[in-house]
């Protein structure tokens, strides 16, 4: 499969390549003029660079094309680099212009250019691009910035654009995002995968996956971007991909903040308050901010255990409140020596806390007439914890542009208690308590510590004009220590410690990268070639195992990228890499613990990482101010970590993971943001993807396949002066797992947004879940066993956010009282 896979991606890429070449004129006229063009040598050059006019900011993937001043024919085009500048070369003489773009900006041309062979480089200098506008008699009407914006490697969602992430996390950010899910408890899937990597501003989150997204509120977030098959020189941990978090920055030469105030209905605060200040070759940074949110939710499950003749039923129903807390104060600093040299400093400390209330009533019964037993359980949780984290970067450049060396040296830590108790009574048909010796109280902690240490250091170098060589190294070391404590008590008063479930383990994790790419930036055409070799250590020792588990691994990580601009500004892309997932210290726990009475947990202390390979081909038609993307993509992932469950004999379900088997996905997903007309923009998808398992839980197929389809639109209207209406629906369709499958679901979320003193204040009044509809049901399955299970979320949640801005980027405004209209500084950057 992979050879075929990998033969049709470059037939695909060749026939691109050949296809996209520029068809000779028919003209008689033109046709004379070009023959005689063509005997011209091509040996020409235009340069420059692309800014964003407002900012002054470089414009990377700009679109840059030269055309003949005879016939407008496109004579060669490329898209600008990292710093905004682009280089088309291989230009016969003659006269020709020049036509700069960007989506949600005016195009930009530049007449009269004039090649001669005297003078083999012409520099047109900089370039500005402002932000597309609508005149409307006097009032002027501001392009925004699209939701999600396509480059050639990743996918850019713009939080500013999602108002119904606004007091938010980056979760609910995500909430609305393609190829991205979320459920009931804050947990984030990419592309059906909770295993991706979480990078803030393109360093490692001292937190990891979902987690880490919960802790960032939404209103700190420039953009988020989503990589599913990142380059060599990123990391490979995360199967799915990677999650980079841009946070804000003030990019002007003067002091500015940025605060915000989110209250909600049901006990729901959360806030924030950044400060930047720029002064000549420095820039400090400094924030906080705090979380207490209150999640209302309900549970329920009905389970089913197979004996001979006898079905034996557990029925449970209770609340699932979550409280979600937290607090950190941030800080840093950016200093620039000279011209080529510059370091910077930044730092993180915070606390977590995450409270579960897991209460309710368990019905059990079986169908040959035994008394019913009713019980109440409480099986709430707490986990609370710090972190910190501190990073200092160095950048020199060189003489040659483009040739630079960029350095890191990073350290992050984090502590904590993951807290259960559990009581447990019996009950009357009426949920009244029955004064017995049924009384169980049992309660759990695990104490954790974890510490990171990362060195880094990357070298680009230009060769030619239009290639480029990159490689780097990376030290990564992980420490971890846990220790579990699992106790007793007749009363709640005295505690005794039970050996059996009680235990500590030690974690090391050594790994060492070394990578290099090669790329290539044509006149249309690039491409993008990567190899990353690892090779890590791993050893786990604990108090119950007699010797130490070790792993020593070898790993190679090729990587693919192509891009080519087609006609009619189509532009076709392509990438392929290899990645890995590797088990956290928590399933990797060589030792029992205890859950309840009916179940039992077990880490794997061999288990291994999982591989994946991903293959992604993209359409991208751009439309003015807008695009249409049609996205196929295939990955398989090897020794799939399956979380999985088993019925013992004494009918205590062992909980574990393992390597058991290997799953593929094959499928599509189309994409469309449409700007209807100024004030009125449309973003649809829907993904449309067949998802299968293969493998065996002992000696028992667990083959699974099943057609998915998910889809979501999001109405962004813009309804009066200031005042921005925004409307979101969400389709998930059911899909199957390794021991059951999971339902449909839908929702819809509503935000107005209206602004106020000039745009410094801003209120944003929006609702979740609007008719109720979010539940996350469906069916798990095993020998012996089988359940239904439904969680909902409290719906109809309604906040408030209120945002202000202090001495920030100002919009001229102009105003007709007629159309009663004004622009909006869509494309401003606030900290």
């Amino acid at each position: 499969m992979r050879k075929v896979s990998s033969l049709i991606f470059l037939l695909i890429v060749i026939f691109i390549q050949l296809n996209a070449q520029t068809p000779s004129s028919l003209d008689g006229g033109t046709k004379n003029y070009k023959a005689t063009e063509a005997a011209l040598p091509k040996n020409l050059t235009i340069k420059g660079k692309i800014v964003e006019a407002a900012t002054q900011t470089p414009m990377e993937f700009a679109s840059v094309a030269v055309y003949s001043a005879l016939d407008s024919s496109i004579v060669g085009g490329v898209t600008t680099e990292a710093n905004g500048t682009f280089e088309i070369k291989k230009l016969p003489a003659g006269k020709y212009f020049v036509r700069a773009n960007f989506i949600g900006f005016e195009k930009t041309t530049i007449p009269d250019i004039v090649l001669k062979p005297a003078i083999p480089i012409k520099d047109l200098g900089q370039i500005e691009l402002s932000v597309a506008t609508q005149q409307i008699g006097e009032a002027t009407v501001t392009a925004e910035k699209s939701r999600v914006e396509f480059k050639i490697d990743r996918r850019v969602v713009n939080v500013s654009q999602d108002l119904t992430a606004t007091g938010g996390s980056a979760v609910e950010v995500l909430e609305n995002t393609p190829s991205v899910q979320t459920d009931f408890d804050g947990n984030v899937t990419l592309r059906g995968s909770s295993s991706f990597t979480v990078l803030i501003d393109g360093k490692p989150s001292v937190l990891q996956g979902s987690d880490a997204l919960r802790q960032i509120p939404a209103t700190n977030i420039e953009n988020i971007e989503i990589i599913t098959n990142p380059s060599a020189k990123y990391d490979p941990d995360g199967s799915s991909g990677i999650v980079n978090v841009v946070m804000k920055k003030n990019m002007k030469d003067s002091f500015s903040g940025l605060a915000n105030l989110t209250t909600g209905i049901n006990d729901k605060y959360r806030g924030d308050l950044n400060f930047n200040y720029r002064h000549k070759k420095w820039n400090f940074i400094l924030g906080a901010d705090f979380t207490d949110m209150h999640n209302k939710g309900t549970r329920n499950t009905t389970q089913e255990i197979y004996s001979a003749d006898t079905i034996s039923t557990r029925a449970t129903s209770g609340d699932g409140d979550m409280i979600r807390r937290g607090k950190s104060v941030k800080g840093g600093f950016d200093y620039t020596i000279n011209q080529k040299t510059s370091f910077g400093m930044t730092g993180t400390v915070g606390t977590r806390g995450n409270e579960n209330a897991n209460i309710g009533q368990q019905h059990e019964y079986d169908n040959k007439g035994t008394d019913p037993v009713y019980s109440y359980q409480d099986n709430s949780s707490n986990r609370t914890g710090n972190f910190w984290s501190t990073d200092l970067n160095f950048q020199h450049k060189f003489d040659k542009k483009g040739h630079e060396l960029q350095a890191l040296f990073y350290v992050s830590g984090n502590s904590g208690d993951d807290k259960e108790n559990q009581i447990r009574y019996h009950t009357t048909d009426n949920w009244i308590k029955i004064e017995d010796d049924s009384v169980v109280y049992n309660r759990t902690n695990e104490t954790s510590k974890e510490n990171e240490y990362r060195a880094k250091i990357d070298y680009t170098l230009p060769l030619g004009e239009k290639d480029k060589f990159e490689a780097g190294y990376q030290a990564r070391i992980q420490k971890e220590k846990e220790i579990y404590n699992f106790e007793e008590s007749p009363d709640g008063d005295i505690w005794t410690d039970n050996p059996l479930f009680s235990s500590s383990f030690d974690y090391t994790q050594n790994i060492h990268s070394i990578y290099s790419t090669f790329s290539h930036s044509g006149e249309g055409f690039s491409y993008q070639l990567g190899l990353r070799g690892e090779y890590t250590n791993r050893k786990i020792e604990s108090i119950k195992s007699p010797t130490a588990h070790k792993l020593n691994l070898y790993d190679f990580f090729p990587t693919l990228h192509f891009s080519q601009k087609l006609k009619n500004d189509f532009e076709f892309q392509a990438s392929y890499s290899r990645r890995l997932n590797r088990p956290d210290a928590g399933s990797l726990e060589p030792f029992t613990s205890y859950m309840d009475q009916y179940n039992i947990r077990t880490g794997n202390p061999d288990l291994k990482p999982e591989y994946t390979g991903s293959y992604e081909l993209t359409i991208l038609k751009r439309i003015k101010t807008s695009f249409i993307s049609l996205e196929g993509y295939y990955r398989n992932t090897m020794n799939l970590m399956t979380r999985i469950q088993t019925l013992g004999t004494d009918g205590i379900f062992v909980n574990t993971i393992a390597n058991v088997n290997d799953d593929y996905s094959l499928g599509a997903e189309l994409m469309a943001n449409i700007e209807v007309k100024p004030g009125f923009r449309i973003i649809a998808s829907g993904t449309l993807y067949n998802y299968w398992l293969k493998g065996a839980i002992n000696g028992v197929s667990i083959d699974q396949n099943s057609t998915n389809f998910d889809s979501r639109i999001n109405l962004d209207m813009k309804l009066a002066k200031n005042t921005r209406l925004q409307l979101t629906g969400i389709y998930r369709g059911a899909t199957a797992s390794a021991q059951g499958t999971r339902d449909a679901m839908m929702f819809a979320n509503a935000a107005l947004k209206q602004d106020f003193l000039k745009n410094k204040l801003t209120a944003t009044l929006q609702m979740q879940d609007i008719f109720g509809t979010m539940k996350f049901a469906g069916t798990s399955y095993g020998e012996g066993f089988s359940s239904v299970f439904k969680f909902q979320r409290e719906p109809r949640v309604l906040q408030l956010t209120l945002s202000y801005k202090l001495n920030n980027f100002k919009n001229k405004v102009t105003r007709d009282e007629n159309q009663n209209q004004n622009s909006e500084g869509g494309n401003s950057v606030e900290f």
